[in-house]
């Protein structure tokens, strides 16, 4: 197989990745490298940039943090337990999942989740 720290594919399987992504284990090409850095300057999601350049997303990944510009995707905050008694006092009062969600500075989904997790009984509205 050619290029390097393939040992460890199948020829199945390099041939697998070759076949949908051309560039796969080739030299980037200043001309790539430059498509690159105006894709995620516009915004252009990685997959995009892997179909576009015909790398695998991992790939696109690894070059864009050699360049300085990838930023992975930030976590939320930990839940605290001043934030389980809050999400849950407020519902307990009948607050909407939207206010909530507000007041914690996190999705609704989170909320949800969290009260969830906490084991409270979001199902039926009679135990707020």
């Amino acid at each position: 197989m050619p290029g390097r720290n393939t040992a460890f594919l199948s020829q199945e399987h390099y041939d697998e990745i070759k076949n949908t992504y051309s560039r796969f284990n080739e030299p980037w090409l200043k001309e790539e490298v430059e498509e690159l850095k105006a894709m995620a300057a516009d915004g252009v999601s990685k997959q995009d940039m892997a179909s576009q350049l015909q790398r695998t997303p991992n790939s696109i990944q690894i070059k864009l943090k050699s360049l300085g510009l990838y930023t992975p995707v930030s976590m939320p905050p930990r839940w605290t337990e001043e934030d389980d008694s809050k999400v849950i006092d407020m519902y307990k009062a009948g607050s909407p999942f939207e206010d909530i969600s507000k007041e914690l500075g996190r999705s609704v989904n989170a909320i949800i989740s969290r009260l969830i997790h906490l084991r409270v009984n979001i199902f039926n509205n009679d135990g707020r």
